[in-house]
């Protein structure tokens, strides 16, 4: 009976080790959706590259601008009103591509 506890034990042990070993994504990497004042809807990829081997759109530098502002939302709300420069947070790489 010690010997099947002491099994049951390591077992659990080795299962939350090899759970807490998983490569998680870090949260300054994402894909978002963002829709335009001009009605246009683009994918946009945060820190990494596009999905499936997409192809950047060309954009204007006006919707090119808001396509930033709108898809890095989310880092000003992680990194704080703080964050050295420059980090994935403060100088991020967007890339936005046509979602229709």
């Amino acid at each position: 009976m010690k010997i099947r506890s002491l099994t049951c034990a390591l077992l659990s042990v080795a299962a939350l080790w090899a759970a807490g070993s998983m490569a998680a994504q870090p949260d300054y990497a994402y894909v978002t959706t963002v829709q335009l004042a001009n009605g246009k809807t683009l994918q946009c990829a945060v820190n990494e590259p596009l999905p499936n081997g997409e192809v950047a759109a060309a954009l204007t530098r006006r919707e090119q601008t808001e396509a930033d502002v709108l898809a890095t939302q989310r880092l000003r709300v992680l990194s704080g009103p703080k964050s050295f420069y420059p980090s994935p947070y403060t100088a991020p790489d967007v890339i936005c591509a046509s979602a229709n």
